[in-house]
Parts: C-alpha cells; sequence; structure tokens
C-alpha cells in the first residue's frame, strides 16, 4: 500500500494470537472470502477472509521454524502455530502466492474483499448480503494442480 505524503510503500506487520510467528508484507493483491467447510471449522466462524501476497512481498519476522502443518485435503496443507493453535500464512504447492488469514493482519491492507469461494457449502445459517461475486467452489485457473506421483523404486525378489 502507497503512503500518500511519502509515495512509498508501506508495511504491513502480522502475528498470531501469542506473537511467537512474526511477518510483515509490503502490499496485499486480493482479499478472499472463502466459506469451505475446512476455513470454517479451522476458524470456528462463518468464512476465513484470506490475503493474498505475491511471494516477494511476504517475509517472516520469527516463528517460522515452529509452524506445523495439517494434511486438510489430499495435498492441501495449513499451518498453524504450535504455541497459540491460531493459523498463520502458508503457501499452497498450486498458487504463487502467500495465503495470509486476513485476521493476523495489524493494519490496514489497502484493498476490500473481491469474492466469495465455495459458496456451495457454506453455512446454512450464513446469508451472503453484498454484490461480491460467488464462486460455487474454485475460482477457473486457481483450483489445485495434479502433483506429480513420486517414483518408488521396485524391490528385487
Amino acid at each position: 500500500m502507497l503512503c500518500p505524503r511519502e509515495g512509498i510503500e508501506k508495511m504491513i506487520q502480522g502475528g498470531c494470537a501469542c506473537g511467537s510467528v512474526r511477518f510483515e508484507i509490503d502490499s496485499v493483491r486480493s482479499l478472499t472470502h472463502c466459506h469451505c467447510t475446512i476455513c470454517r471449522k479451522l476458524t470456528g466462524a462463518s468464512f476465513a477472509t484470506y490475503a493474498h501476497v505475491e511471494k516477494s512481498k511476504f517475509r517472516w519476522l520469527g516463528g517460522q521454524k515452529t509452524i506445523r502443518r495439517y494434511e486438510s485435503a489430499p495435498g492441501s496443507f495449513r499451518a498453524f502455530c504450535p504455541k497459540c493453535g491460531s493459523l498463520v500464512p502458508g503457501q499452497a504447492p498450486y498458487l504463487e502466492t502467500m495465503s495470509v488469514p486476513a485476521g493476523l493482519l495489524e493494519g490496514d491492507p489497502g484493498v476490500r474483499p473481491r469474492l466469495h469461494v465455495f459458496t456451495s457449502s457454506r453455512a446454512p445459517w450464513w446469508e451472503i448480503t453484498d454484490d461480491l461475486p460467488q464462486y460455487a467452489t474454485w475460482v477457473t485457473g486457481y483450483e489445485p494442480k495434479p502433483q506429480p506421483k513420486k517414483r518408488t523404486k521396485k524391490k528385487k525378489p
């Protein structure tokens, strides 16, 4: 995000609830609301909002070596702080951006949510009332790509 008076990018810092995992970003590309069952269960909320950040605009400040991962679906991993349990930034192998849980940001990202994904699995008690585009599942072009299978050596008899 640009500082109007200085004309330079303003870094946004963020971190988990206990402060063990810290990061900073130069700018956010977009914000997305995800209504999938996994995001709802991991956040305990009606949906999760993620900031999508170019890898070159994201830096760890601390705690990245302590991060644990949970495979929420085949090939899809969620990162979390082992001390407080907060979801923390991660990168899906099929995306070129970091996915940052927006609630971890300590400043205004300078962008507003652009769309809703996985609306087909939204909480039945939640009504989407804004005019943002809605996608039943993945946005075309951003779905997981098949991962190459690891070759294993056959044992000799």
